[in-house]
């Protein structure tokens, strides 16, 4: 047997009779020369690693055991030849710069020279780099380096090769007709280059970065979304460069997505400017029909085709929610609700008066301003047009007054004011009621009951005169004769002041107007003079002036003289 000791001291089997305990890296490079006085051995195809020393050994069947105690050394030199650049298949594009240089390791490296030859032929001492400029397909070939003076020995071969980046790059799509969302689709890259193109990458148009996990040949898009709709496109590479593909369309049918409104103009709009809405969709086919509406509103604001609904002059009725509706033959997108905000001036304003505008003095009043507005009243304005003329202001929505007196009866208004404008309310009239209305009907009852005394009390003295008059003329009869002077003057005068009083109702009795004080008293009007008999005294009510009174108590007098 041989066995071997390394250059590092590893203690390999270089040869032995049971050819199963031979080392691997000797196996099939080892042929036994010697017989029974010769043990020679024979190394085929030398590698650096087989340089160390060799030691023979031999065993007898008797356990007798052998080792020679000199080493046979052994030294390699590795001779390669070296490229640079390197490239996987060692090819290079036309036009590229190649460097070649001969390279040995070992014992008898030192101080050597060695020639370059290119398909045999001696191309020159190549102690340093050889260049090639310009590859091209001449170039190409098997290069090896022999030592000089020559030898029999000779580098491995290293061919190099005209190559090509990958061209001609194209997609394939597997099934080829169009393909709706839920589908599946395979797109194939394929391209020609030397060497073959080693890796693919996918793309889309408009995304950023490559598609991920698509770095095959084949892309494979399973269960399609309307998102998968698009241009694609790959990137065939090799070694020697790059080559990317026309875009192909991926063409998936979908119905409207992504529905919105777009407002323009974008901000605030203001009452009487123009406003557009804009129901944008994307689909494939493209949307095809629309539809507007209004929330709470009902039917269809518009129907057909038209993709804009516009104001000309938006006014405040318009302000709301809106959403549109898209349609195209696969189906139909709705919109999510948007609100159109309009801004505009104080309108509609008016006041409420509570708890009436007619209103008992000494009670509650509140006047409250009303309005409709956007944005929301700012400050709101009191207004009061008094019997002079004058004008009041007061501030705050609501105005309250705790104690009404007559004086607060009149005019009032409000105005309404916001960033925007202002507007003013109508003139809302107020009337306040005194306790003079209950004082006159208490008054006009008092007089009445005082009237039908006196009245009875008149009456009554008449029958007594009239008794007292038929008396004394009986005692004239039966006595003698007296004469007592009657002055008829004492009953012309209360006569002539009597007066009419017409039966009173309660609706008879005016309101007293703002300028009347609970101290006024309603006017007694006179009537024409007239003398009436008893029994029309008696059918009417009637008062006398004061001095009817004085009258009425002489004659009341004269007459107790006589009874």
């Amino acid at each position: 047997m041989w066995f071997h000791i390394s250059v590092e001291g590893r203690r390999d089997v270089a040869y032995h009779t049971d050819g199963n305990l031979l080392s691997p890296s000797f196996r099939d490079r080892i042929k036994y020369m010697g017989g029974h006085k010769r043990c020679s051995l024979q190394i085929t195809n030398v590698k650096l690693s087989d340089a160390g020393m060799y030691h023979f050994r031999f065993e007898t069947d008797n356990q007798g055991r052998w080792t020679s105690p000199d080493a046979i050394t052994l030294s390699v030199t590795e001779l390669q030849v070296h490229v640079h650049p390197q490239r996987i298949g060692n090819m290079f594009s036309a036009g590229e710069t190649v460097f070649l240089s001969c390279v040995a390791r070992g014992c008898a490296a030192p101080g050597r020279n060695f020639a370059l030859y290119r398909n045999g032929i001696n191309l020159g001492q190549s102690n340093k780099l050889s260049a090639i400029y310009n590859f091209d397909s001449q170039h190409a070939g098997t290069y090896t380096c022999r030592p000089i003076p020559p030898q029999n020995v000779q580098s491995p071969g290293l061919t190099l090769a005209l190559g090509y980046a990958p061209r001609y790059t194209t997609i394939q799509m597997t099934p080829r007709e169009a393909v709706g969302e839920g589908d599946s689709v395979t797109l194939t890259c394929s391209s020609d280059g030397a060497p073959p193109a080693e890796s693919f990458t996918w793309f889309k148009e408009g995304e950023s970065g490559s598609v991920p996990d698509s770095f095959q040949p084949e892309l494979r898009l399973w269960s399609l979304d309307y998102r998968d709709h698009g241009e694609y496109f790959c990137v065939a590479r090799n070694p020697l460069g790059t080559d990317r593909s026309r875009p192909l369309l991926l063409n998936v049918t979908y119905s409207p997505k992504n529905t919105r409104i777009l407002i323009s103009p974008k901000g605030d709009i203001k009452e009487g400017f123009a406003v557009n809405l804009t129901c944008s969709s994307n689909a494939n086919p493209p949307v095809q029909k629309y539809a507007w509406y209004k929330v709470n509103g009902g039917q269809p604001w518009t129907k057909g085709t038209s993709q804009n609904l516009t104001f000309a002059s938006v006014r405040s009725h318009h302000a709301g929610q809106y959403y549109c509706t898209a349609w195209n033959v696969f189906g139909m997108g709705t919109s999510p609700t948007i609100s159109l905000i309009v801004l505009y001036a104080p309108q509609n304003t008016s006041v409420l008066a509570r708890p009436s505008t007619v209103i008992e003095a000494g009670s509650s009043l509140t006047l409250t301003c009303i309005s409709q507005a956007n944005p929301a009243v700012e400050n709101y304005t009191w207004h009061r047009i008094n019997a002079a003329d004058a004008w009041e202001t007061r501030s705050g929505r609501s105005y309250t007054i705790a104690e009404v007196s007559p004086g607060a009866s009149g005019q009032y208004y409000c105005e309404a004011r916001n960033r925007i404008g202002a507007h003013s309310s109508p003139v809302l009239t107020v009337k306040v009621r005194g306790r003079l209305k209950v004082i006159a009907l208490a008054s006009a009852v008092g007089v009445s009951i005082g009237l039908i005394f006196l009245t009875v009390v008149v009456m009554i003295s008449k029958n007594m005169h009239r008794v007292d008059t038929e008396n004394l003329g009986e005692e004239k009869q039966c006595s003698p004769v007296v004469d007592l002077p009657v002055d008829d003057s004492q009953f012309s005068g209360s006569t002539s002041e009597m007066f009419y009083l017409k039966s009173t109702k309660m609706s008879d009795i005016l309101e007293e107007p703002e300028e009347i004080y609970e101290s006024s008293h309603p006017s007694i009007v006179p009537l024409k003079e007239a003398a009436q008999s008893a029994e029309e005294q008696g059918k009417l009510n009637y008062i006398t002036s004061g001095e009817g009174h004085k009258h009425t108590s002489r004659w009341r007098q004269e007459a107790q003289r006589w009874s």
